[in-house]
């Protein structure tokens, strides 16, 4: 059998997609071009991977295959990517991702000395979702990212920088803020504001009850605590936030709920570690969050 890596990729989002039409718009392909990689593939391995219809479904053969698939093309876009990053460790451009929750003046002071440092350098600054790192890192052009790792591992080069505790937060005229003892039955009745990933519906954060509101950045989670809609659970840092809103928000003694810490890491791509720039922004955010 001689599988290709188009075809891999085909398969994988074929299967993610439900259609071929929608995976040959996402790979820049005609639809008889993906279609030839699926027929070619079934053909190499003498079975049908999926069931033709109005929608595309797998064969229960094709879905046992695809989780082997889907990390042999993650491999290899990490191959692609890291190969990429060493083509040129020249380029005076670097690409930050920066939690939502990140927005503090020890940030700000270390993009001022990184931007005095470096005149001429080039730098896009993008808010993310700590629950998209992975995919931005390997999908798109983000080169380093600095935000709160929920116990994933990823295939880059990091840093964990500290841990911060994640806490309740309800807004003081909400029914939560009077109880003496909090715990998870008790927050079970109530509505969680919980942050979650637009990329992925199983990405999100610490969720202790089944009525839920999903929100995809932290400013819209304490907007809608601060109104008292739901109680949310955040990193600590998001309590020291001087905005208006803050101030119709406390954190509930949770103490007693053990609650896993978010962890401040900081993530970069290969190849930028042979770079002076970047080497100086590795330390001045290092030096900057570590306890």
């Amino acid at each position: 059998m001689d599988f290709n890596f188009n075809q891999l990729q085909a398969f994988v989002l074929a299967a993610k997609l439900g259609s071929f039409s929608q995976t040959a718009r996402h790979m820049g392909k005609a639809q008889s071009v993906i279609s030839g990689y699926i027929r070619d593939l079934e053909d190499d391995l003498n079975y049908q991977l999926f069931k033709r219809g109005h929608k595309i479904e797998l064969t229960e053969r094709g879905a046992l295959l695809l989780k082997h698939v889907k990390k042999l093309v993650e491999d290899g876009e990490i191959f692609y990517e890291r190969a990429m990053a060493l083509h040129d460790t020249t380029q005076p451009s670097l690409h930050f991702g920066i939690d939502f929750s990140i927005y503090d003046a020890e940030l700000f002071h270390v993009l001022r000395q990184y931007a005095e440092a470096f005149p001429h350098l080039a730098l896009r600054l993008s808010p993310i979702s700590s629950f998209e790192v992975k995919e931005l890192m390997l999908e798109y052009d983000l080169d380093v990212a600095l935000y709160f790792n929920h116990n994933e591992t990823l295939p880059f080069n990091f840093s964990h920088l500290r841990q911060v505790p994640n806490r309740i937060i309800v807004g003081k005229n909400h029914p939560l803020a009077a109880q003496k003892e909090i715990t998870r039955d008790l927050l079970a009745k109530h509505r969680q504001i919980v942050i979650c990933s637009n990329l992925s519906r199983d990405a999100k954060g610490i969720t202790v009850s089944p009525n839920a509101w999903e929100v995809d950045n932290y400013y819209y989670a304490l907007s809608l605590v601060s109104h008292n809609v739901g109680f949310a659970i955040v990193p600590e840092l998001l309590t020291d936030l001087d905005y208006e809103f803050t101030k119709s928000i406390i954190a509930l003694n949770d103490d007693n709920l053990n609650f896993p810490d978010a962890t401040l890491s900081l993530v970069w791509k290969d190849g930028l570690s042979e770079l002076k720039h970047f080497n100086f922004l590795k330390e001045k955010i290092c030096k900057a969050y570590s306890i």
